[in-house]
């Protein structure tokens, strides 16, 4: 991992808003932000509450979508992670689509782990996301994918040093969202960005708190909870300094599934 500028776009995304003021704002805010990565949440591009329109909002690798925000990667020299419904052959994913400096899509993930009304309205991704960019080993995750260890440890064992996980977590389980990405980010010995929405859709109020943890837990940067954006500078001596105080890594034993149960007593 090499020294790098990571920029966090958490902002609202009206569902009345038309495409094209979304991209417009979204291609504002690469050029503003002259960071190495930019990272904006989960469904960046259309809303979350979309499940019904899916069949006029969800685009393919070299629609409208990655072609402007390509374009915009290009300009600034960055590389761009988002959010977008995904269309792929008869498939709709909940995806995050990586474009590097270039412009060119470099990678995609498709989310794996699927909340709620999501389970219905998109297809579940097969496999986990891990992309080789410039600065480093980088885990791609969406939301939900946050809440099983197992997981990011799947990440872990192809030797990210980073984990960025788009979001879009409400207010009703922010105390989740807090615990969870200082929890991963000691768990793996790596750094976690959290890019989460902000605003209020279809009576489901998101709480923001996008930031930036250390290995050890520490977070660093943080949003409040409403739109933003925050910048920090992520150093790989810091990953090394904190594998070599906890190595949890080595220590795990992954080849270790047994487990061992008791008879269970009948209840009276």
């Amino acid at each position: 991992m090499n020294p790098f500028s990571c920029t966090i776009i958490q902002f609202d995304v009206p569902l009345e808003e038309p495409k094209e003021e979304t991209l417009s704002r979204m291609v504002s805010a690469i050029e503003a932000a002259a960071a190495d990565l930019v990272v904006f949440p989960e469904l960046a591009t259309t809303g979350y509450h979309v499940f019904d329109r899916l069949d006029d909002l969800a685009e393919p690798v070299g629609g409208e979508t990655t072609e402007t925000l390509g374009a915009a990667a290009d300009a600034a020299d960055s590389e761009v992670l988002f959010g977008m419904p995904l269309a792929d052959g008869e498939a709709v994913y909940n995806a995050a689509v990586w474009l590097d400096s270039d412009g060119d899509v470099r990678a995609r993930y498709d989310k794996r782990h699927l909340w709620g009304d999501e389970r219905d309205a998109f297809d579940t991704g097969e496999r986990y996301l891990v992309v080789e960019a410039p600065f480093g080993r980088v885990g791609v995750q969406i939301c939900y994918d946050l809440a099983f260890p197992e997981a990011s440890a799947a990440l872990a064992r192809e030797e990210c040093d980073l984990f960025v996980n788009l979001s879009a977590w409400t207010v009703k389980m922010e105390r989740d969202w807090q615990t969870l990405l200082p929890a991963r980010a000691v768990e793996q010995g790596a750094y976690v960005i959290g890019c989460n929405r902000a605003g209020t859709e279809a009576g489901d109020s998101f709480c923001g708190s996008s930031m930036v943890v250390e290995p050890d837990g520490t977070t660093i940067s943080e949003l409040g909870n409403g739109p933003g954006r925050l910048t920090a500078t992520l150093e790989p001596g810091i990953v090394a300094a904190e594998r070599r105080r906890n190595p949890m890594r080595v220590d795990r034993q992954d080849d270790r599934t047994d487990a061992e149960s008791t008879e269970r007593k009948p209840s009276y």
